[in-house]
């Protein structure tokens, strides 16, 4: 038996096993050597459970719409479900609310009862944990925010955090939480009481003040709510903190996809070791009570390590991503598409059904994922999660690679194909398109480059990831125009004569020596991650797992699809025999979608044509360590 669904979360359960929930709504227990022991069954519907947690026999799961289920620990047998859409205070809805999606994790179990926020983010239920009966609907006690994270580790000073940085004190058995601190102007993913020292850790997003989207990490907090120290060694989200069963380590990580392994011996704040080389960016972990290590990768990749870090065995799921598509220079039919693992080629095809997707070539880098790709001329260049560009022509010939000074996040190709610019971490690298040989290196107040791409000019634009967006002549190295938009950038494109900056607030339109024109993000609940702009018709995706249609004449909101098997990461617009625009999504699960856009606005704009999925394979990756010392 294997895992054939991404993992969500992880959490191990003394003389039980490791308990995995996934992004179809399933639980599986596995075993300490990450074999699959047994599974729920398959949930209608079932959607990602974000909120995992177990408590006297039950296992709590809580998924991405709000519905909160039930299984027995025992058995992964389902016993209850809570429909999100109507287990709620209809008195406090506003007309024709639905459950709005949200990735929150909190569930708070305490004295027989379960609290979590439900589908409508305003409400929280309060369940009777052994009959599962609701006793009551109330406000949610972090107000408009779904609570993240529920700490009731300490007898009576309970913890919990919210999406919005809040990280609030109480009690469970009172309901009163009324001494608040805020940390963080993103989510606190996790809040953990430190037995050893009597404090909490509580993990960072964005980080707040004058490093805020510029450096982040742990904050460490006193039993009043006083910030005692903070460790900002991040510069992605953090998902995690935990301790070791003794309490002499905390372990804490997140999308920089490196693990830090902090000394807890003493209360000044020392990571003892780092461990790197994960397949992806690190979303979960869990300690068992003997001291061994699981950590959750993004791809669904689990790895056990030794409580100092030291490799035991990989799950090797197979899993599939598409992250980008771009077509070829040569022939807009031919389509590049990175994936987990490398590039593949798909050929858009004209049928009686219209058009239809034909994977043509399927080409295994042996790196990291491929995060980015740039059409050149006879092939591509690529970027890759463990910070190697590469560049391979039609056929899968390598032309030639190399290492890069940060990790990656994108890559462009100069109009006249010449070079290519990388936005990494550590700034951004100007390469020699044919050679790859290094041109320049561009930086923006010393801050991780998020994204970059080349104005028709020629000209070079950067932003960083606290949203300054920089336009440097074609051989300048500062910046002619600067605009600090002050929002965290994922894309950025030049069409039209105009710039387009996907990411935090969603789609902007941005005039150089102007400012920003137009924007559209309406309803996407969670951070835009890529956009198109054709025909009239604006089309934007969200960690929401959502894509929405606008007009870009008027901004009228024209469709909106919520309810998608996994996140959608790719967009392209490919064309019908009769010229006829049609929507591309590349997905997490190596999913290619292809929608008809010709429904009218009041059914949704989106008509699914075909699905095709690409092959799934195990990840490749080599962990490496480094000590406090070798780190300085």
């Amino acid at each position: 038996m294997e895992l054939t669904d991404r993992v969500i979360r992880i959490l191990y359960v003394g003389g039980v096993g490791l308990i995995a929930s996934d992004s179809f709504g399933r639980v599986h227990l596995l075993d300490d050597d990450l074999n699959v022991v047994r599974s729920s069954p398959r949930v209608p519907d079932g959607r990602p459970l974000y909120g995992l947690a177990v408590a006297d026999g039950w296992v709590i799961g809580k998924d991405r719409m709000g519905a909160v289920l039930r299984w027995s620990l025992e058995t992964l047998d389902l016993v209850n479900r809570l429909d999100p859409a109507t287990v709620c205070d209809p008195t406090k809805l506003i007309e024709g609310e639905e459950p709005s999606p949200v990735s929150s994790r909190g569930i708070g179990v305490w004295g027989g009862r379960v609290f979590v926020t439900s589908g409508y983010h305003l409400q929280m239920l309060v369940l009777d944990l052994e009959t599962f009966e609701v006793i009551e609907i109330r406000d949610n006690i972090c107000g408009e925010s779904p609570m993240e994270w529920a700490s009731t580790d300490h007898p009576h000073r309970h913890a919990i955090s919210d999406k919005n940085g809040n990280l609030r004190f109480g009690s469970f058995e009172t309901m009163e939480f009324s001494d608040h601190v805020k940390l963080d102007d993103g989510n606190i993913h996790r809040v953990r009481y430190d037995a050893r020292h009597d404090r909490f850790w509580c993990t960072q997003d964005f980080g707040e003040g004058e490093t805020a989207d510029i450096a982040n990490g742990v904050v460490v907090v006193s039993m009043d709510g006083e910030k005692e120290a903070e460790a900002l060694f991040a510069r992605d989200d953090v998902e995690f903190v935990i301790f070791s069963p003794d309490y002499s380590k905390a372990y804490s990580g997140g999308f920089d996809s490196e693990l830090h392994i902090f000394d807890n011996s003493s209360r000044e704040l020392r990571i003892d070791r780092t461990v790197s080389g994960f397949s992806h960016q690190l979303s979960d972990i869990t300690v068992s009570p003997a001291g061994d290590v699981y950590v959750l990768c993004q791809d669904g990749e689990i790895v056990r390590l030794t409580g100092d870090g030291d490799f035991v065995r990989g799950l090797g799921f197979k899993r599939q991503a598409v992250w980008d598509i771009q077509r070829s220079l040569e022939d807009p039919a031919v389509l590049y598409c990175a994936t987990d693992s490398g590039v593949a080629v798909v050929e858009v095809r004209q049928r009686a059904s219209g058009p239809t997707l034909a994977v043509v070539e399927d080409h295994q880098t042996g790196h990291g994922f491929t995060r980015r790709i740039a059409p050149v001329d006879g092939g591509w260049v690529g970027i890759t999660r463990d910070r190697q560009v590469f560049r391979m022509a039609r056929g899968g010939e390598r032309q030639w690679t190399r290492s890069l000074p940060g990790l990656p996040h994108t890559v462009a190709a100069s109009p006249d194909r010449a070079r290519v610019l990388i936005a990494t971490n550590a700034g951004a690298v100007e390469l020699d398109a044919p050679t790859g040989a290094e041109r320049t290196t561009l930086q923006v107040d010393g801050l991780p480059v998020w994204t970059g791409c080349y104005l028709p000019t020629g000209e070079r634009v950067l932003a960083t990831r606290n949203g300054v967006i920089a336009v440097f002549g074609e051989e300048a190295d500062e910046p002619r125009w600067r605009l600090d938009q002050g929002e965290y950038p994922k894309r950025m494109w030049a069409q039209d004569g105009l710039l387009y900056v996907v990411g935090d607030g969603g789609l902007k339109e941005i005039e150089i020596g102007r400012g920003e024109t137009r924007r559209w993000g309406d309803l996407l609940s969670n951070t835009a991650e890529n956009a198109t702009i054709s025909d009239g018709v604006v089309c934007a995706s969200s960690y929401g797992m959502q894509i929405a249609a606008y007009a870009y004449e008027g901004d009228e909101f024209l469709g909106f699809m919520e309810d998608l098997p996994d996140y959608p990461k790719a967009l392209s617009i490919v064309r019908g025999s009769d010229g006829a625009p049609h929507l591309l999504a590349g997905c997490r699960t190596g999913l290619l979608s292809l929608y008809r856009m010709d429904k009218p606005a009041a059914e949704g704009t989106f008509a699914k044509l075909e699905d095709r999925w690409l092959p799934r394979r195990a990840t490749r990756y080599s962990l490496s360590a480094a000590s406090y010392s070798e780190q300085q």
